[in-house]
């Protein structure tokens, strides 16, 4: 998947929890909860949306990782590939 199509689907499972915000406008090194209105609920309520679409398992201890855009694209881009078909 290249990180455009990658980009794509992370912005789409937070735009499933926060159907407001308008991810067009996230800077992509700031903290989502800094930029758009979500709790840690929201939070593992878009981890969850995100395994779902890209078909993997996400460990607990990486959910920080994914804490902004840019997180989110370099530590999905760094999985091996065969975790994004499981």
């Amino acid at each position: 998947m290249n990180d455009n199509a990658l980009s794509s689907e992370v912005l789409q499972a937070l735009s499933e929890v926060a159907p407001e915000a308008d991810t067009s406008a996230l800077d992509p090194e700031i903290n989502f909860r800094d930029q758009v209105e979500i709790d840690s609920v929201d939070f593992l309520n878009f981890v969850v949306a995100l395994e779902r679409r890209l078909g993997m398992k996400i460990p607990e201890t990486d959910y920080p990782k994914l804490s902004s855009l840019g997180g989110c694209l370099r530590y999905l881009t760094a999985r091996p590939s065969s975790a994004h078909s499981q």
